[in-house]
């Protein structure tokens, strides 16, 4: 399948915010929304939604929150902290209101002074590597 005319076609590494890059691999669409960033191609979305930090809290504060927020559903937890970035993902499989599933990969990027939450979707099991690549290659640009 072809992406979306209608849309900017975007690869390789792109300045998501003026503090986040992403590195895409191959061509998705982008565009913007008031929530963030879509990129997407037939079977894989990926939104990327950037914050400030919160008043007081580590980046081992907005971990443990995060995690602690996590479904109880979510499976293959992986968290790391390395160059002053923590990073925190989760897989989840969640129905939709069709009686549907779609599955997930949430991850979370932690900075001292920002953070930035993805979400990513696919319609097969094949596509959760490439998520991860794409959620992996999240950096800190400061």
């Amino acid at each position: 399948m072809a992406l979306n005319p209608n849309y900017a076609a975007v690869s390789g590494r792109q300045q998501a915010t003026e503090r986040w890059a992403v590195v895409l691999p191959g061509e998705f669409n982008r565009r913007e929304e008031e929530s963030g960033l879509c990129y997407w191609r037939p079977g894989l979305t990926v939104w990327l939604t950037a914050y400030g930090t919160e008043d007081g809290m580590s980046i081992g504060d907005r971990m443990t929150r995060d995690r602690s927020k996590a479904s109880p559903a979510a499976t293959d937890m992986v968290e790391s902290l390395e160059n002053g970035v923590g990073r925190l993902s989760y897989c989840l499989t969640e129905a939709r209101p069709d009686g549907a599933t779609v599955q997930g990969l949430y991850s979370f990027a932690h900075a001292a002074d920002g953070q930035v939450m993805v979400a990513a979707y696919f319609d097969d099991g094949s596509e959760l590597e490439t998520a991860r690549r794409i959620s992996g290659s999240i950096t800190y640009t400061g």
